[in-house]
């Protein structure tokens, strides 16, 4: 939804009390959010190039997806209810806060400014790695890992080991990387690269 100003997102918050899911897109003249509720458990920010930061996010949040916020820095603290992270085209955030081992999802695309991840939580079954050029080196992968993709990252030199729970695997324009390591896993022969 378009929102003129922190002040209209605000009274937007006033009529929708008990508010689980919200959506700020195309909202160039923002600047600021208020306050979000403590009922919400989905947020999405798209396309609000006047955004410096995002405010203290509520522990009922389980999905977070930041894209195309130039001017966001960086993210605040996740929250321990966290399942779900995706940040794309945000261009100034050099790192990524603390992971919560709640999480499962965690997709990162054109991050130009970030060079590596933070530790990985060992619940995460799926980690995407996309046109993150300054990334030199990945975490540890956790063994509840079942996809994992890395594309258009040339810094990166080697891989993490492969867990056994791996089922699809993609790595492609990384020329550092010189061949993928050997993949023990009972479903091998299911493993996509």
């Amino acid at each position: 939804m378009y929102f003129e100003s922190k002040e209209a997102l605000a009274a937007y918050f006033s009529v929708n009390t008990d508010l689980t899911s919200l959506v700020v897109d195309n909202s160039p003249g923002l600047t600021s959010l208020p306050v979000l509720p403590s009922s919400l458990t989905d947020l999405w920010v798209d396309n609000c190039p006047g955004l410096s930061s995002l405010p203290a996010l509520p522990g009922s949040l389980l999905a977070l997806d930041v894209s195309h916020c130039p001017g966001i820095t960086v993210l605040p603290a996740l929250p321990s209810s966290l399942t779900d992270l995706w940040v794309h085209n945000c261009p100034e955030i050099t790192s990524l806060p603390t992971l919560p081992r709640s999480l499962i999802l965690l997709r990162v695309f054109h991050l130009p400014g970030i060079t590596g991840l933070p530790a990985l939580p060992s619940a995460l079954t799926e980690l995407r790695v996309v046109n993150c050029p300054g990334v030199i080196s990945l975490p540890a992968l956790p063994s509840s890992l079942t996809e994992f993709r890395v594309v258009d990252c040339p810094g990166v030199t080697s891989l993490p080991e492969l867990p056994a729970s791996l089922t699809g695997l993609l790595v492609d324009k990384c020329p550092g990387i010189p061949g993928l390591p050997l993949v023990r896993s009972p479903d091998r022969d299911r493993l996509s690269a």
